[in-house]
């Protein structure tokens, strides 16, 4: 495993640990908070995630990360851009709010986990959720986690 691999994983686990704890704890400060958002507002103008899935149900497990950028465009890494920005368009950049398919799923027992941070409309959003297995994942989440080329 090279250094990069090794060091992406582990940021990218800190992020995973962080967005569950946030999501659990449910407390942000106010000015911190706009501070921050202005400062990435700048950075990386538009809707954006970073998004990343994890083989396992823990935060070590192998990891995908691609940075989505919507509208799709020159320095997107995602592979179907087009279709993961629509899907959070319609979900108003909430990855929980996307309408889940009717598709039928293996009941096979492969955990994954999808986290994801970043900016939509200006405001910050933070995704972390465990799925029985990807396609159970893909059901839920629509391309948006569908990060292999």
């Amino acid at each position: 495993m090279t250094i990069k691999k090794t060091v992406s994983k582990g940021l990218f686990a800190a992020v995973a640990a962080g967005a569950l704890l946030v999501g659990a704890a449910g407390v942000s400060v106010a000015a911190d908070h706009d501070t921050e958002r202005q400062a990435t507002a700048r950075a990386l103008p538009g809707n954006w995630m970073y998004l990343g899935v994890m083989e396992g149900d823990g935060a070590f497990g192998d990891l995908q990360a691609r940075l989505l950028r919507c509208p799709p465009g020159k320095g997107n890494g995602h592979p179907d851009a087009g279709a993961a920005c629509r899907a959070l368009a319609k979900a108003k950049g909430e990855i929980a709010n996307i309408k889940p398919a009717d598709v039928a799923c293996p009941m096979i027992y492969k955990p994954v986990t999808a986290v994801a941070y970043g900016m939509w409309d200006g405001s910050r959003r933070i995704y972390a959720k465990s799925f029985s297995n990807d396609c159970v994942m893909g059901a839920a989440t629509g391309k948006v986690f569908s990060l292999s080329e």
